[in-house]
């Protein structure tokens, strides 16, 4: 059903390769996205944690090791999931990973601010295996919620260790890793939970006496691969079909049909149903609740059910939040607020002292230092390291408070419980276009910067919606398109009426291409059919914590630095030998070069939009120093015309306003800068699908950009607009 193969089945292959000896103990820790789990892991593990690859498929997950009580103690962090039905990869991967006998124990965790949720997994787990501890989490804020929890009560109903812990605050820590070690020497169930499932026993036990005869299901518990083959488990009957057991399928099929034909209803329905019970019988026992006023989240939580005040309030939430951090960072757009209202020396004052305006600035002067002491020793070596590894370091380093700040940002609005909501709020607006609501986090981020919002496709859990995101995102146009398209509207758009149609419209058409790519990619390339569900849970509101905030964003930022600053530098280093190096070898001269020669090729395909001779190879070059970042453009045309004013450069291009407005669209949907592009593959990890991305938004940008420059000429040739 996934069309994945698993490749969990061996303790010395998962995770790093490391082997058995280097640890004594492995424990697996499980349980439902935000139930806690990342902030549990991270204080029992500390600085020893790291990203894991399980082999032969995409999900990556952590482990880490801890010593205690004479035992070196390895982690397994599984994905987030609800259940162990196999109907996500992230479900067969943490199921298979526990069948498979990875984990000497498994610590199930629930939410102890809504236990009646999160306790129905640790009950499947106990029902496949009998060496579980169950952790109750996030105990720091069962106070203000009026929730009470008897937690040796459970323990004897379950027969397991039962913990409550606060990872946050420390509590309970010790008491975990004593009961693991505990356990590890003995200290568990003798058999799994036993559910009476009333009149479907007869069933089960028919089901059992088939299963008990199979060699492909022998490594399951035979009750428990019963239940799962009378809900209709989809992977336990692919494993006997691909084990040529097809008697044993047959037969589990004629007496499902038999249940079906006696009871009229779907075995998994009343499966799942006395599951719940089961469940909500024990919460009854050992959960008391005291009921309490109303709380700011259950307001929160009222204006954003308000379809569109939700959505306004989201929009509101998150362009605050970000107009900060690209203010930081970039100056951007604080700076044209600022211009707006007639402060332009602070807007001056903002865009200089912005974090990446003084990181720029650093590495000019470190350019030109190296350049004042080597340049008489060595021309060629003094320009390769200030203007080829110099420029790629500086990248690098400029993106990585920008992309830090970005995601500590949003790791606040995922902590604070508002990220899910502000996702809900335009699910219905953006479903219609192939999306679920989590796809605004992108659209909203790459107004900025393209490179974090193609790292916020890692919010979405349906793989078909991450790559519409990681391949639609770079048409949003970023602040440094916005640059290029403000420079080029000042030069030839006369009105500030029309230089600001002129660049609403490029924004216009940039979400357009984002919507309108994302729903092709769905319904015609991966046939993926509707819209994803939006399917997340939605916590309490509560105050963010700041560790919890640093681990979230510090993960992701790390994740970038090592694998896109690598590929920003090399491509750095390859970009300064095109306009360093051409046939003859080191070229004095950029037309000489391979680049030059590259601008001069491209430059009849300029020819639709009436740009031609000197004019189109310049233009042409500059597209393709684009490439480095968009703001390149401007600098290039300049230097082209002996270094002059970027409004004059343009001036003497002496482009039409169609002209020059076809132009403004093409730079802003057509190939991403190095950086977006990058991050496209850290993300995807195909080199397939980022080359297919480059020459299908160049592609569109051409096709666009010519379609709207011949219908601007006919509007002023036949109605003399």
């Amino acid at each position: 059903m996934l069309g994945i193969k698993l490749n969990v089945d061996s303790r010395h292959s998962e995770g790093g390769g490391r082997d058995r000896r280097d640890y004594d103990l492995t424990v697996a820790v499980i349980g439902n996205p935000n139930v806690g789990k990342s902030t549990l892991f991270n204080v029992l593990t500390g600085a020893s944690a790291h990203v894991a690859n399980w082999p032969g498929v995409t999900v990556s997950t952590k482990e880490g090791f801890k010593e205690w009580g004479g035992l070196r103690i390895r982690f397994v962090d599984l994905p987030g999931i609800y259940g162990l039905s196999a109907l996500t990869l992230e479900e067969v991967v943490s199921r298979e990973y526990i069948v498979e006998g990875n984990a000497d124990l498994v610590v199930g965790l629930v939410d102890a601010t809504a236990p009646e949720r999160s306790l129905y997994l640790p009950i499947q787990l106990l029902e496949l295996i009998p060496n579980v501890i169950i952790v109750f989490t996030k105990i720091d804020e069962m106070g203000r919620l009026g929730i009470h929890i008897h937690y040796d009560k459970l323990e004897s109903i379950l027969g397991v260790p039962v913990i409550p812990v606060s990872a946050i605050q420390g509590k309970g820590i010790r008491e975990l890793l004593d009961t693991i070690v505990e356990v590890s020497k003995g200290r568990r169930r003798d058999k799994p939970l036993y559910i009476d499932y009333g009149n479907l026993e007869p069933f089960i036990a028919d089901i059992s006496r088939v299963v008990s005869e199979s060699k492909t299901l022998r490594k399951y518990p035979i009750r428990w691969a019963s239940i799962r083959l009378l809900e209709g488990d989809k992977r336990l009957e692919d494993l006997l079909l691909a084990g040529g057991e097809f008697e044993v399928y047959n037969k589990v099929q004629q007496i499902r049909d038999a249940l079906r034909r006696s009871i009229g209803r779907d075995p998994a329905e009343l499966i799942i149903n006395a599951r719940f019970k089961y469940v909500s019988d024990i919460i009854k026992e050992v959960v008391v609740r005291v009921e309490k006023g109303l709380t700011y989240g259950s307001v929160i939580d009222k204006v954003f059910s308000k379809p569109l005040i939700g959505m306004l309030l989201s929009i509101a939430i998150m362009f605050t939040s970000f107009m900060i951090v690209f203010s930081i960072n970039m100056g951007f757009p604080l700076n044209l607020i600022l211009r707006y209202i007639g402060l332009p020396q602070l807007a001056e004052v903002v865009e200089t002292y912005s974090l990446s305006g003084l990181i720029g600035e650093a590495f000019n002067k470190l350019s030109e230092l190296i350049t004042a002491q080597l340049h008489e020793y060595n021309p060629l070596l003094t320009s390769l390291v200030s203007d080829g590894i110099l420029t790629g370091l500086g990248a690098v380093i400029t993106f990585l408070p920008l992309i830090l700040m970005v995601f500590l940002m949003l790791a606040v609005l995922e902590d604070s419980g508002l990220a899910p909501r502000i996702a809900v709020s335009f699910h219905n607006t953006l479903s219609k276009f192939g999306y679920s609501g989590r796809a605004i986090y992108p659209l909203i981020v790459s107004m900025g910067c393209n490179v974090p919002g193609v790292l916020t496709s890692r919010t979405s859990v349906d793989d078909v919606e991450r790559i519409q995101m990681i391949f639609s995102t770079a048409f949003i146009p970023c602040q440094a398109r916005l640059i290029v398209a403000s420079a080029l509207v000042a030069a030839y758009f006369t009105t500030p009426l029309h230089q600001t149609l002129a660049i609403i419209s490029m924004y216009f058409v940039g979400m357009f291409m984002y919507l309108v790519t994302g729903l092709l990619l769905r319904r015609s390339v991966f046939k993926a059919g509707e819209s994803p569900e939006l399917i997340l849970e939605i916590p309490l509101m509560h105050i963010p914590k700041l560790k919890v905030v640093w681990w979230i964003a510090w993960d992701y930022t790390k994740h970038f630095l090592k694998k896109a600053g690598m590929i920003i530098l090399s491509l750095s280093i390859v970009i300064w030998m095109l306009i360093n190096v051409g046939p003859t070898g080191v070229v004095g001269s950029i037309e000489e070069s391979f680049g030059g020669i590259i601008g001069r090729s491209v430059a009849p395909l300029l020819s639709p939009l009436d740009i031609t001779g000197e004019n189109a190879w310049r233009v042409a070059f500059a597209l393709v120093q684009g490439f480095i970042a968009k703001e390149s453009v401007l600098g290039t045309i300049a230097l082209m015309y002996g270094g002059a004013d970027v409004g004059e450069a343009l001036k003497a291009l002496n482009l039409t306003v169609p002209q020059a407005y076809s132009l403004m669209l093409f730079i802003t949907l057509y190939i991403p800068c190095m950086a977006t592009m990058a991050a496209v593959f850290q993300e995807s990890k195909s080199l397939k699908l980022t080359i297919v991305q480059i020459l299908y938004m160049t592609s569109t940008a051409y096709v666009i950009s010519i379609a709207v420059y011949q219908l601007l000429k006919f509007l002023i040739l036949v109605i003399g607009i």
